[in-house]
């Protein structure tokens, strides 16, 4: 008996095993080198076995719209757009951000999303079908570690305001001696008893400056120590991240229901809280006033 067998050792691929009787005569030169199978009673054994790999799916199709929903709605849409926003040209603005969006935005965002879907593959993995295109994959993967990198310090602050903002009198609304200065003053004080000049600081910037970011006036000091209370607060953020992704999409999913519908949440907290102040109306309209001279400008 002569038996051949062919085996990968990839996932996914099918092992043939081959037997042939050797039906050859004894006294037949090189008869060892070479079996010759019998047509008339062909003994030919295939076994095949085939081993699925385990790919990790979504639980629901809702978890995955939910996860799509978080990456296209976050802080940004809080805190960063209406500035940029307001910056060049209010309503102006959303011309060329719409087009942008249209145009180049999303057709790069679905593009990910569908390679991902088809191949149930990461952002280097997918690039093995084509080796000289693998450079994009590691692209790809470097920027989302440059953009986690950006949003866990953002994170970070806003779980120091957090945790700072579990007292009786808020910190930043006072001048507190510990780290105000001499121009700083209270941003609840009745501000028409001061004279105030150019030279004033509110309390909030000057506790965001000297108190949480400890900002120094120059590098003659050297850079400083890391400040304890932000270095726990963003070892917290990587913590959470670690823990979204410890068991891929079946993990990730799940958290997608808090980061996808909590936005919509403060958004319409804060919507709701600003149309209730006073002069609302006249900065709304400010707001979304067109500029275009803004716009056409480059940035300064």
């Amino acid at each position: 008996m002569s038996t051949r067998s062919s085996r990968l050792s990839e996932k996914g691929a099918v092992y043939l095993n081959y037997g042939f009787d050797d039906t050859s005569s004894g006294d037949r030169k090189c008869a060892k080198e070479t079996s010759v199978a019998d047509n008339s009673n062909p003994s030919v054994a295939i076994q095949a076995e085939t081993y699925d790999q385990q790919r990790e799916n979504w639980d629901s199709p809702v978890e995955f719209l939910l996860s799509c929903i978080s990456m296209s709605v976050g802080l940004g849409n809080i805190w960063r757009f209406p500035f940029v926003a307001y910056e060049n040209g209010g309503g102006a603005f959303l011309v060329p951000y719409l087009i942008v969006l249209a145009f180049i935005g999303r057709p790069l965002y679905f593009l990910e999303m569908v390679l991902g879907q088809f191949s149930s593959s990461g952002s280097v993995k997918i690039w093995d079908c084509v080796p000289i295109a693998k450079g994009i994959g590691y692209g790809q993967a470097l920027a989302t570690w440059c953009v986690v990198t950006y949003y866990c310090v953002l994170m970070a602050l806003s779980f120091f305001y957090l945790f700072a903002s579990f007292q009786a009198v808020l910190p930043w609304t006072e001048c507190d001696p510990e780290w105000a200065t001499e121009n700083c003053y209270s941003t609840t004080a009745n501000l028409s008893v001061y004279n105030l000049t150019n030279e004033s600081v509110s309390s909030a910037e000057e506790y965001f400056k000297i108190y949480v970011l400890k900002k120094i006036p120059n590098m003659d000091s050297g850079i400083g120590v890391p400040d304890w209370r932000l270095t726990l607060c963003l070892l917290l953020c990587w913590i959470l991240v670690f823990a979204m992704l410890a068991k891929g999409v079946s993990s990730s999913g799940k958290v997608a229901y808090f980061t996808a519908l909590f936005p919509y949440v403060v958004l319409i907290t804060l919507l709701i809280r600003g149309c209730t102040l006073p002069g609302a109306g006249d900065g709304i309209l400010y707001f979304i006033t067109p500029d275009w001279e803004k716009v056409l400008t480059p940035d300064r």
